[in-house]
Formats: C-alpha cells, sequence, structure tokens
C-alpha cells in the first residue's frame, strides 16, 4: 500500500540478502559485464578493469575479420544446397520447424524469420532441383540460416570498436539492424487489419479498376490462404487440424443441418463442393502430413475457396529466378537485402501457386498494398495515395485517427486539423512565413501539438546504409519534433497568439496551460527514438530544439484503449519526456513503458537507475498483450 503523505515511514529490519531463487533476483556475469534481473527491471553494469576491458576490445576486433568470412562462406554453403536440393522440401521443412516453434518462447521468432530468409534464397534462383535433401541436410539449413542471422547481428554490433563509425553512428546502425533482423511487427493483428481496411477502401475503385478486386478482397485472401492450409494439414498424430472441423461446423450451422446419417453421402459432398480449397479423397476431406517431406509440396500448393482470390494472388506472385537481385555479387545473400518476397510472397511453378511463410503477408500487407497502387499508376499513387489534397489519401487519413484515438482519452477538448499560423519567420524576402500544424487539441487541462508522418524506413536505411538512414529520420523524427518546437516556441511567446484555417476559423491559444508536443509515426520506430539524445548528436534531431513525445500509430491504438482519462495521460508524458535525453535508458518498447505504468504508476525504478550503465524492462507488457492477443482482462492503472 503507497504511502500516504501523513504516514510515517516504517524502519525496514536491515535483512541479508540471499540472490537467486529466494530473492527472485537473477544475475549473469558475460564476459565481464554483470546482467541483473530484478522483478521486471533488466540492468547491465560493467565489471571490467580498464586493462580486461582493453583485452576484450581486443580480441573483438581481431575476430571480426573471421566472423565476416563465417558469414560468406555460411551464405555460399545455402546458396549449395537451394542449388542442389529440391526447394519445395527444403521451405517445407522449415514451414514445419515453424509450425513446431511459432509459440516456443525459447526460439524467440527465429524459425519464422529462418523461412523468410530461405524463401528469398530459393526465389533468387533459377529451376527448381529433384534431388531429396537427407535430414542431415535439413538441419544444417536450420542451423545455417539461425547462425548467419546470429554472426551479422554480432557483426554489426561490434563495429564502432574498429573506428569507421563514430559511437552513435555505430548505435544507430545496430539498432536498426537489430529491430530489422528480429522483425518486429508494427502492432496487434485486429489492428493492423482494422487500420489497412480504414487506409485503403478510399481507393477501392482504383484497385477494382485494375485488378479486378477491392482493398478487401486483399485482406480477406491473405487470411484465408492461412486458414486453407490449415484446413489440409495432418498434423503429425494422422488427425486433421481443428481449423477442418471448425471450418464443417460453420458449414453445418449455416446450411441448418443438425445431424446426418453416417452412411448419407450428401452432406459432405455438399461440403466439399461449397469448401473447393478443401483436400479430398472418395467424397471425403483428406489432407497432406505436416512432417511427410513427400507431401510437402502439395500441403503448400494453394487451393482457392473463391476465385476472387485468385486473382490477388495472381499479382502478388513469382517464378524462381525472379528474385535475383537478392544475390548481387556486393552483398550477396545478406539477411537483410533487398527482397522481392516482401511483395511478392507466392511462389508461382508450372501454373501452380505456393505459400510457405505466412507471417510475410501480414507483415508486408501495407507494403503489398501500396505496391499494387504505385504499380499500376504511379500518377494516381503520387498525387491521390500519397499527399494530402486527396480527402482519401494517406496523410489525411492519418491525421483523422490520430485526432480520433486521441479523442478517446482527452474527454471534452477540442481537435483542429491543418491549422496554419506566422510564427514569425521571415523568408528571403523579407516577408513572414505562413506554416501550417497538423493537428492542435486543447482542453481545460492542457494543450497538444501534434504532427503526424507518414514516412518509413527503405530498404537501405534497414540495413543501416547511415546516409538513407539519417535523411529519413530526419524527415520523420526530426522534423515533426522541430514542426512541433516552433508551434511551441510561437504559442509560449504570444499571448495573442493566431491559427487558423480555410474556412476562416481563428483560435488563440491559451500558453499559460501546460502544452505538450507529440509526434506520431505511421512506421513503429521506437528502437531508434529509444535513443533521441543520440539523435540529436547526429544532427537528426536539431540542437535547440526540445524532444517530443514521439509514438507511432499502432502504439497509440493501445495507448487509447487502455488509459482511462487526461489525467493519467499527463502524468505518462510528464514523466516520460525525461527520459529521452536519459543515455541509460534502453527501453525499445513504448508499451513496455505502459506495462510498467500501469503496475507501478511510474515508468522506472530511479533508485535503481542510478546505479547501473543501462536499463531495460523485462515483459511488461504481458498482460497488455494477453488482452489484445487472447482476449485477457483488460488491464488497468493500479490506484
Amino acid at each position: 500500500m503507497p504511502k500516504s503523505r501523513g504516514r510515517k515511514k516504517k524502519k525496514n529490519k536491515k535483512k541479508n540478502r540471499v540472490y537467486g531463487k529466494a530473492s527472485k533476483i537473477k544475475r549473469e556475469l558475460v564476459n565481464g559485464i554483470e546482467l541483473k534481473l530484478e522483478g521486471k527491471n533488466l540492468t547491465v553494469k560493467n565489471k571490467r578493469t580498464k586493462k580486461q576491458h582493453e583485452e576484450y576490445v581486443q580480441q573483438i576486433i581481431s575476430n571480426r575479420p573471421k566472423t565476416l568470412e563465417f558469414i560468406e562462406n555460411s551464405i555460399n554453403r545455402v546458396i549449395e544446397i537451394f542449388k542442389t536440393y529440391d526447394n519445395f522440401k527444403l521451405l517445407g521443412f522449415l514451414s514445419y520447424n515453424h509450425f513446431l516453434n511459432h509459440n516456443n518462447p525459447e526460439d524467440d521468432g527465429m524459425a519464422e524469420v529462418s523461412l523468410e530468409y530461405a524463401s528469398s534464397f530459393a526465389t533468387a534462383l533459377e529451376n527448381n532441383p529433384t534431388e531429396s535433401p537427407s535430414v542431415e541436410i535439413f538441419e544444417e539449413l536450420k542451423d545455417l540460416l539461425t547462425n548467419i542471422r546470429m554472426s551479422y547481428n554480432a557483426y554489426i554490433m561490434t563495429e564502432a570498436l574498429t573506428g569507421a563509425y563514430s559511437e552513435q553512428e555505430s548505435h544507430l546502425r545496430f539498432s536498426t539492424v537489430l529491430e530489422a533482423l528480429h522483425m518486429r511487427g508494427d502492432g496487434y493483428m485486429n489492428h493492423i487489419y482494422d487500420v489497412f481496411k480504414e487506409m485503403f477502401s478510399g481507393h477501392d475503385q482504383f484497385y477494382i479498376d485494375n485488378y479486378g478486386f477491392d482493398s478487401k478482397d486483399i485482406l480477406e485472401t491473405f487470411i484465408q490462404l492461412e486458414d486453407s492450409w490449415y484446413c489440409r494439414l495432418i498434423l503429425p498424430n494422422g488427425m486433421p487440424h481443428p481449423k477442418s472441423f471448425e471450418r464443417f461446423e460453420k458449414w453445418q450451422k449455416a446450411k441448418g443441418i443438425t445431424m446426418f446419417r453416417a452412411d448419407d453421402q450428401k452432406p459432405m459432398i455438399d461440403f466439399l463442393a461449397d469448401n473447393p480449397d478443401f483436400v479430398s479423397k472418395d467424397n471425403k476431406p483428406n489432407g497432406y502430413l505436416v512432417n511427410d517431406p513427400e507431401q510437402f509440396q502439395e500441403l503448400h500448393k494453394i487451393r482457392f475457396r473463391k476465385e476472387l482470390h485468385k486473382k490477388v494472388v495472381e499479382v502478388i506472385s513469382q517464378k524462381f529466378g525472379d528474385n535475383k537481385d537478392f544475390l548481387n555479387p556486393e552483398f550477396q545473400g545478406l539477411p537483410l537485402n533487398e527482397s522481392l518476397m516482401t511483395r511478392k510472397p507466392i511462389i508461382k511453378y508450372d501454373n501452380e501457386y505456393y505459400l510457405f511463410a505466412f507471417n510475410i503477408l501480414t507483415r508486408n500487407l501495407f507494403e503489398i498494398g501500396e505496391f499494387l497502387i504505385e504499380n499500376a499508376n504511379k500518377k494516381y499513387y503520387k498525387e491521390k495515395y500519397l499527399g494530402n489534397k486527396y480527402s482519401q489519401s494517406r496523410d489525411n487519413y492519418l491525421e483523422n485517427k490520430t485526432a480520433e484515438l486521441l479523442d478517446n482519452f482527452i474527454k471534452g477538448s477540442k481537435s483542429y486539423l491543418n491549422l496554419k499560423y506566422k510564427p514569425g519567420i521571415l523568408d528571403e524576402n523579407k516577408n513572414p512565413i505562413e506554416t501550417e500544424l497538423d493537428l492542435l487539441i486543447i482542453s481545460d487541462k492542457a494543450n497538444y501539438i501534434v504532427e503526424i508522418k507518414a514516412g518509413g524506413l527503405s530498404a537501405p536505411s534497414r540495413r543501416g546504409a547511415l546516409k538513407s538512414l539519417t535523411g529519413q529520420l530526419s524527415e520523420t523524427v526530426g522534423y515533426g519534433a522541430y514542426q512541433s518546437h516552433r508551434a511551441y516556441k510561437y504559442i509560449k511567446e504570444n499571448d495573442d497568439n493566431s491559427f487558423y484555417d480555410n474556412q476562416g476559423l481563428t483560435i488563440t491559444v491559451d500558453n499559460k496551460k501546460k502544452t505538450f508536443r507529440i509526434t506520431i509515426t505511421l512506421e513503429h520506430l521506437s528502437g531508434f527514438i529509444s535513443n533521441l539524445h543520440e539523435l540529436k548528436k547526429l544532427g537528426i534531431v536539431k540542437p535547440e530544439v526540445d524532444f517530443a513525445w514521439n509514438c507511432s500509430l499502432f502504439d497509440l491504438m493501445i495507448f487509447s484503449e487502455i488509459l482511462e482519462n487526461e489525467d493519467d495521460f499527463i502524468d505518462y508524458l510528464e514523466q516520460r519526456i525525461p527520459l529521452f535525453t536519459n543515455p541509460k535508458i534502453r527501453v525499445n518498447d513504448e508499451i513496455d513503458l505502459l506495462g510498467y505504468y500501469l503496475e507501478n504508476d511510474k515508468l522506472v525504478d530511479d533508485k535503481l537507475l542510478k546505479k547501473v550503465d543501462n536499463y531495460s524492462l523485462n515483459k511488461t507488457s504481458r498482460e497488455i498483450d494477453e488482452y489484445f492477443q487472447k482476449g485477457g482482462k483488460k488491464p488497468k492503472k493500479k490506484r
């Protein structure tokens, strides 16, 4: 129970601390670095002497060429395997490995990313060999794909020691590569689906005119492809997957069939006619074993439930060899090479279509949606999808969605979109410039200056290409911070400040109120935002600009549903913003901070923070995950 202001603090009896299971404190010493897990706080402290540290650094530097050689040799071996053995069996094995491990916390997503990485190798090579791989080859391939990613991660992590980049540049590159290697999703699936439907529905007529399907059909196809795969899957114990039973029960209920005789084949014949994506034998549902290499190709061959789904699949498919740029000579087969798999994840072979990595569809849902628009009409993409001149554009959707989400817990507030103002800055002809503010929210308690950025990171940026990376972060995080800083300064320095819109509305903002600055991005950038102080040193954020709260649209959707009132939001912001300048903070997920706040009424353990070199949080978003992913109890702030 928290102590009230009038409650006397009791003197705790001094106790000897016992580490391990009894105290629930875990310590581990790795190469002179102490990792300490205390509750949900994960801290790092350097225990090396100066001499030990220097020796360790020299050892790492001397090992880097060997690491690079190992990566190159491993990639060459992977290419050799895909050139020698049946690719359908290789990918089928990795799909089975993912099936076994997709809920395994020890795997931590490695099976998923290995399957997708392997798919890029397969589609980069022409033709498909017919030789069957042995179990030893399967296992070797799995280990190679894992070790390449781990070694590449280590190689990038240690490049700061070579002096090729500054400390800040190296850390930015490492954060970027780490984020991309582990393929963190932007948000929960229901949120991703909702945003996709809302953002792309305004372009449905364009999709229909150019492809014969709309945005709802794209999403329905992606969901259906995975469901159909489960419905033709036979488990290792010989039983069909439960999804097939679910489908039959839904069909039976829809048809009003309560019971039928075992020898009556008509209901099953009708069911199979209505569900052409099912595999059948002798008028009965059949399937393929998930762990039999001889059945891998047929298991992953797409059967369409609707003819419309085939139209979608056709435009996002590729043949063996179409992805040849993945094996470009300069960076052959590296994990973060640009791959056609992100836009065309379906393999076409002998007029049949195959899909092994289902998660790649939903993870790249927005990229595929944008690719189809741009590929059909670049002018429409530039003038109607991008920008804000068209009412259904991406930017306009994000602005309206952000206002809607913030309104959920800033009750009774007023939102103003696309306001203009003159901040007292002169152009080259000495005339006052007019500039724009994306969103201004005014409540009885505070003002909120909000900038919204739809731009994300390109493939070169995700590989850690500094020029591209710093440029794009400058356009999103940096420019968003500058724009809100400019508006904040204008409000605070002018009692008679004036904002206006195209309809003639004029607003004066009370500069005596608390005023917060917020940047909302479409893409998840928290891996970079957690170290905003480094972005300032790199020139991404201007020296005179204070930090704004940065949050992705998908994280804002979580805040919007979880936070109960504006007071909690203000409290969170007042604690959160100072953490951006603390170099010890290594929390790469805003929702971890939210989870800790709900439980502790604060964002970090201040006493612990003073004692350590690096501070992280461990699984503090678990209750939030349970709520959104499994329908668990809605998390609330403890009071």
